[in-house]
């Protein structure tokens, strides 16, 4: 299975009216959209719910991706709350932002979305759980990966507990894939590890809950230093494991082996192959520069960053670094990856997961036809 991401802006509206024809076209089984484009994470969907399933319907869509909110460990777990206000400005900012002070809107957001997946006999439902700032790079987190790590995992269970609740979760509705969290700006379930850990602690009586691993949040973990002439870590110390480690020391000298041996050590878990249930396929240039460090914007980026006077503009600047040099999501080839071997690797989890789906997430390209061609034709998969 092969899909691709819609966003409007990047379709013409004769485009968005043939979307079937498109997906023909370029053997795609549909779209998956992100529902916040749909309609913003602080509406209601349920009174303007049949008007979307009609919508995404058009645009043939098979896959949701859903909403999501910055800081989500502080907020629902209330680790360093104070800090939150105080990040945020307000307690009243707060609730702005989220709804309101408990969480209720955010579960009650991300149910609404599934039982849209589920009308739509979507094959997916992307719950993308990451801790990061509302402002890209202004701060640094206080509160531990492993803390972070935890409040995930505590999300997925909350999640299902309140689909089970309302009976929403079937053996038909679709499956839940947990997105790994990118490295640098944010932080949540980003390696091989940290899903074991999640599945040793969920209860998951429909066997829903799948992994989607995305490739560009990966690469977000690796650079090339220039000093060293060898790629490596672009991460503190206690942020690279002792296999991260030797993979560094091994194959440090060959940035394009490095960076496949990186996606390899965690998608090739033995224990957890058989749960991948996606790959979101792009490719990254390898950067030169670790602008982020811990959630925070090293040197004269820190700098430039706290010198605009306005949230906006502050918020601006981090996101067009994410944007261009850590989620840039560019065509396979393009960037670091070679796509021959990201090909190999695909049969390889296809020999144990068969209904693999292939998510094209170009998501960044203005010219989404060029983009998704180019992807499809170095990927040439059959």
């Amino acid at each position: 299975m092969q899909f691709s991401t819609f966003k409007e802006e990047l379709f013409d509206e004769q485009q968005r009216g043939r979307m079937a024809e498109f997906c023909d076209e370029y053997g795609l089984d549909g779209m998956e959209v992100f529902m916040d484009d749909v309609l913003s994470r602080d509406q209601e969907l349920k009174k303007e719910k049949q008007s979307i399933l009609d919508k995404l319907r058009a645009l043939h869509v098979k896959r949701i991706h859903c909403s999501y909110w910055a800081y989500p460990t502080s907020f629902l777990t209330k680790n360093n709350f104070y800090e939150l206000i105080d990040r945020f400005g307000s307690m009243e900012d707060v609730i702005s932002y989220y709804g309101d002070l408990t969480g209720d809107h955010m579960f009650k957001r991300w149910a609404d979305e599934y039982q849209i997946a589920t009308e739509l006999k979507a094959q997916a439902y992307t719950f993308h759980l990451i801790d990061y700032a509302p402002i890209d790079g202004k701060w640094e987190f206080t509160i531990s990966k492993s803390e972070i790590r935890q409040a995930m995992i505590y999300m997925v269970q909350q999640f299902l507990n309140y689909l089970m609740d309302k009976q929403l979760i079937t053996e038909d509705s679709p499956l839940i894939e947990v997105e790994n969290a990118g490295w640098g700006l944010e932080h949540g379930l980003q390696t091989a590890d940290d899903y074991r850990l999640m599945y040793r602690q969920l209860y998951d009586p429909f066997q829903k809950v799948k992994i989607s691993w995305d490739i560009n949040h990966l690469l977000h973990a690796i650079g090339f230093d220039e000093k060293q002439n060898c790629a490596r870590f672009f991460l503190p110390d206690n942020e690279i494991s002792p296999k991260m480690y030797d993979l560094q020391q091994c194959y440090g000298s060959n940035p394009q082996i490095f960076a496949q041996e990186w996606l390899e050590q965690n998608i090739f878990d033995s224990e957890l192959l058989h749960q991948v249930s996606c790959i979101h396929l792009s490719d990254c240039d390898l950067k030169k520069t670790e602008f982020f460090r811990n959630g925070k914007l090293t040197g004269r980026y820190y700098e430039e960053i706290t010198s605009l006077d306005s949230w906006d503009k502050q918020e601006e600047y981090g996101v067009n670094i994410v944007l261009t040099s850590y989620d840039s999501h560019i065509p396979l080839g393009d960037g670091i990856l070679d796509p021959a071997s990201i090909k190999e690797m695909i049969l390889k989890i296809r020999t144990v997961q068969s209904n693999l789906a292939i998510l094209h997430e170009l998501k960044n390209n203005i010219d989404q036809t060029e983009a998704l061609r180019k992807q499809l034709d170095r990927l040439n998969l059959k």
